[in-house]
């Protein structure tokens, strides 16, 4: 959450600590954008996926149980790669799915190592965003997609709007040309660029597919305890709902970006 004694780098922390917290991560499209991911990256029986930013590993677990791939997930915080891994035995995939902590600007991985490179509402909360694309392009073998969701602005943002979402979820959202350049710059071929506005009953229906009714529950009921046992909780949720700018409903949306090396 946000202090003033904290770097902007710490307060990004607090907030993915703050989403660990509470066993969720959030992915703008929910799985309507995963699956069109999957799709454009080609992702099938036999494909080596790694996952950048897993979060609490729904979409690796998802992978493997739906797709017979081998899946490799890894996030910035421990917390994250333990309710990871915890997931993947529940869901009896622990042998098609790894986990571990890295960062995404700098992949401890050798070059040309997997089929397909996903971020999903990942590169948002980077300024090094050309950076992190090419580690992503880097460590995906010749002929393989690196692919990300993100969020998208519809229509050129509102100077209001462009600080809501920097002060409250440390986002820099791009529109939907920005981000296909970012792929093209990193050096990505055949690149599709599809964006969307959001459409809450499939954002709700797609988080129980998700996470199932049990996640859900359990999800709900983390974020209470956390709210009432962290005051900095309580107040970054009051932030978020009440100086949310109304007028902005129609112009934030989600976008797909896949490219080929």
């Amino acid at each position: 959450m946000k202090n003033e004694n904290k770097s902007p780098t710490e307060d990004l922390q607090g907030y993915f600590e703050f989403l660990a917290a509470l066993g969720l991560t959030k992915h703008m499209g929910s799985m309507n954008a995963t699956r069109e991911l999957v799709e454009l990256c080609h992702i099938g029986d036999g494909s080596y996926v790694l996952d950048v930013g897993c979060g609490v590993g729904a979409t690796p677990i998802c992978l493997a149980k739906t797709h017979n791939c081998q899946v490799l997930g890894i996030d910035l915080l421990e917390t994250m790669v333990e309710q990871s891994r915890k997931r993947a035995i529940e869901e009896g995939v622990q042998d098609r799915v790894d986990f571990g902590v890295a960062d995404a600007r700098s992949l401890p991985f050798e070059d040309d190592c997997f089929d397909a490179v996903i971020a999903e509402s990942l590169n948002v909360f980077f300024d090094e965003k050309l950076k992190a694309v090419k580690e992503y392009m880097r460590v995906t073998r010749p002929g393989g997609y690196v692919g990300i969701t993100e969020m998208t602005w519809l229509k050129p943002p509102t100077p209001e709007a462009i600080e809501y979402y920097k002060r409250t979820v440390y986002a820099d959202v791009l529109e939907s040309d920005e981000w296909r350049k970012l792929l093209e710059e990193a050096g990505l071929k055949n690149i599709v660029a599809n964006a969307y506005r959001i459409d809450i009953p499939a954002e709700s229906k797609g988080r129980f597919e998700r996470y199932g009714c049990r996640g859900i529950a359990r999800v709900m009921l983390r974020t209470l305890r956390t709210i009432i046992k962290e005051p900095s909780a309580r107040a970054f949720l009051t932030d978020v709902t009440s100086s949310f700018p109304k007028d902005m409903l129609g112009d934030m949306g989600y976008g797909v970006y896949v490219g080929k090396k």
